[in-house]
């Protein structure tokens, strides 16, 4: 399911990043009494009653602003234009004032969902004390307390309600396959898209951050109708200083939620950067199937041990997602670009695959006899039986006497065990530890 986008607007110090905080549950956003302490856009994902959505943290918006609050300003306007919904937050104790005019006459400008959130409105939630806020005009406002939760319940039940209709993935359409081309800035995301199409269909600049938005392209290939997404670069979330990077990771983040496969381009040039591990962690725990390529290999100096030095680093580096294939490519000199859609077609065939009970469960029976579960949590851990219930990843329950009693140790040595015996290439496995038809936790 596609996740829309809530953007929380209003002017310095009405309490947003609180409440983009307490929309999200956890400690994102930088809380501070002083105004303007938002600089850079910050945004997570969460869920409410089964809703999936995104939700954007936006800087102050000040009239006639100059310097860091024109730009400031600047990313609030843009967060504007590209929400599906916003999100407005005035102040009851402050009442309606010249800028929350301001803003509310914006936002009826641009036609878009809104809600009026009066926060601080702490012991007068039922008391109508937030009517005055009808008068900017967007609609019926809703009085919360962002710092304490007060209201939060009806503030996401009405969110969800506004936001717009969930459509099925638009990359899949009809295509056989779905493919992302995800990496940080200039690693060539451009390049090895035009490549793969032979010809020029996405901008190509050596200035990082060219393409700003996500790009679908259609291709086929030995029969099959493959859906390609030239994605904007990830960077580090310090480093995202405008909307319009904030806006792009977010529609980056959305390429992989609607791929089958991604396809991770590291600059061979360079060090492996954090960024890397988390752009590839952030595929791992989507589930998607994952293929790495180390581009601008034409810029290494080689001799007969350098890929395999380079398969080293990357296991070493990336050790949650040692079952992804390593390619060596140069996208600007077309070199190996041909085994890009191989092995993304042979990872998207292996996420699909089911197997047998019977056959699971005789696996299982030998790795636990070779390596039975040692003693942990308080006692012996015993796998009754396990089977095969989900794919797009392959997903396995295993009934067990004790989820305890198993540590990440052992489950690890049991998702090898069935990547082996199995044959999965390219995707993660997820084990969940069942100890009836009712329960389950997952865990690997």
């Amino acid at each position: 399911m596609n996740r829309a986008t809530v953007a929380i607007v209003g002017r310095p110090n009405v309490g947003k990043s609180t409440l983009f905080n307490r929309i999200l549950r956890r400690r994102e956003a930088l809380v501070h009494d002083l105004p303007g302490v938002t600089r850079d856009r910050h945004y997570g994902a969460t869920t409410w009653n089964g809703r999936p959505f995104y939700v954007v943290d936006t800087g102050g918006l000040l009239p006639r602003a100059e310097g860091m609050d024109a730009l400031v300003r600047e990313s609030a306007l843009v967060a504007l234009d590209e929400a599906d919904l916003l999100v407005v937050v005035v102040d009851l104790r402050a009442g309606i004032t010249d800028l929350d005019q301001e803003l509310a006459s914006l936002v009826q400008r641009r036609e878009k969902p809104a809600l009026v959130v009066v926060n601080k409105s702490e012991f007068a939630l039922g008391e109508g004390a937030a009517s005055e806020f009808w008068k900017l005009g967007l609609g019926e406002p809703l009085p919360i307390s962002a710092l304490h939760g007060e209201g939060m319940g009806d503030l996401l039940d009405r969110i969800v309600a506004r936001l717009p209709q969930a459509t099925p993935p638009a990359i899949a359409g009809n295509a056989d396959l779905a493919i992302a081309i995800v990496g940080r800035p200039n690693v060539g995301k451009s390049s090895l898209v035009n490549a793969l199409l032979g010809q020029t269909r996405v901008l190509v600049s050596p200035e990082p951050g060219t393409t700003r938005d996500s790009i679908d392209s259609r291709l086929r290939w030995h029969g099959h109708a493959i859906d390609l997404v030239d994605t904007a670069g990830l960077r580090r979330r310090s480093r995202v200083q405008e909307a319009v990077e904030t806006f792009s990771a977010l529609r980056t983040l959305r390429s992989i939620d609607r791929a089958d496969v991604c396809v991770v381009l590291l600059d061979a040039s360079m060090q492996i950067a954090q960024q890397d591990a988390r752009i590839v962690g952030r595929i791992h725990h989507a589930g998607k199937g994952l293929v790495v390529c180390f581009n601008k290999w034409d810029l290494v100096e080689k001799d007969a041990s350098t890929a395999i030095a380079y398969e080293r680093i990357f296991r070493s580096e990336f050790p949650f997602a040692r079952y992804a294939p390593l390619l060596y490519i140069s996208a600007t000199q077309v070199q190996r670009v041909h085994r890009v859609l191989e092995s993304a077609w042979s990872v998207g065939e292996a996420r699909a695959r089911a197997f047998p009970t019977a056959q699971i469960n005789r696996v299982l029976e030998d790795a636990t006899r070779r390596r039975p579960p040692h003693y942990y949590g308080g006692g012996n851990g015993q796998v009754k039986y396990g089977l095969q219930v989900g794919v797009r990843p392959p997903h396995f329950a295993l009934y067990v006497n004790n989820p305890e009693y198993f540590d990440r140790t052992y489950l690890r040595y049991l998702n090898n065990t069935l990547r082996d015996a199995f044959e999965f290439p390219g995707t993660p496995l997820r084990i969940e530890l069942r100890t009836s038809p009712n329960d389950g936790a997952e865990v690997a």
